[in-house]
């Protein structure tokens, strides 16, 4: 799981990676599975170990930075999109044109991450429902394409929460935990394997083949 993409030194963000690492993790990735799936629900039903790429928050990086390199490999990914950032005029977020055009690539999947970014298992039902609806709603306008995907903004979620997401419509949904993906039983607690600023190519690839789970 990344979510933005750089080269400002002088940033402590936690996730802000820079362009540098990202590509070398991206060409160390593509040696390490054989399978680079989106949908990425696909993924469970796999014989052989597979890797989805995926982006929370909607940062314009996944355009400018990261589709390029991902298409070179041949590498789907997956971008999770906040309306309220992405409707902000922050112009470190994907803009609606911005989001249509991603959309129109090869390979590329685009969920939603919320309306306004708020913990989901937090909302009481009416506004759950809202911000279900309405980041579906909108992102379907935008993209003139199905959305059925969801990453739950900060990784908030009880098992009501994930059965409003069924039936709001969606099909699966990412969480921020830990972990990989097994079975289709798991598509609305899809775990995952967060990558920070300070991760090399070497510790990606340690985290993605589980040398990290001892701490968990």
């Amino acid at each position: 799981m990344y979510h933005d993409l750089g080269d400002d030194a002088s940033s402590n963000d936690l996730y802000l990676l820079s362009s540098t690492s990202f590509r070398a993790q991206i060409e160390a990735i593509s040696q390490l599975a054989r399978s680079h799936r989106t949908p990425l629900v696909r993924l469970a039903a796999e014989p052989q170990p597979g890797i989805a790429v995926t982006f929370d928050d909607g940062y314009r990086s996944t355009l400018a930075i990261a589709a390029p390199l991902l298409e070179q490999h041949g590498m789907p990914f997956h971008v999770f999109a906040t309306r309220a950032y992405c409707q902000s005029g922050d112009a470190r977020y994907l803009n609606e044109t911005d989001l249509y055009e991603l959309a129109s690539l090869p390979n590329v999947v685009i969920g939603a991450h919320g309306t306004t970014h708020t913990r989901l298992a937090q909302m009481s039902q009416e506004d759950l429902h809202r911000e279900l609806l309405d980041a579906k709603d909108w992102l379907q306008q935008v993209i003139q394409r199905p959305v059925d995907s969801l990453s739950y903004p900060h990784g908030s979620f009880t098992p009501a929460t994930a059965e409003a997401v069924q039936r709001h419509g969606y099909s699966y949904a990412c969480s921020s935990q830990p972990g990989t993906f097994h079975s289709v039983e798991q598509r609305f607690a899809i775990p995952r394997i967060d990558i920070w600023s300070r991760d090399s190519a070497r510790t990606a690839t340690h985290k993605l083949r589980g040398a990290w789970d001892w701490i968990l």
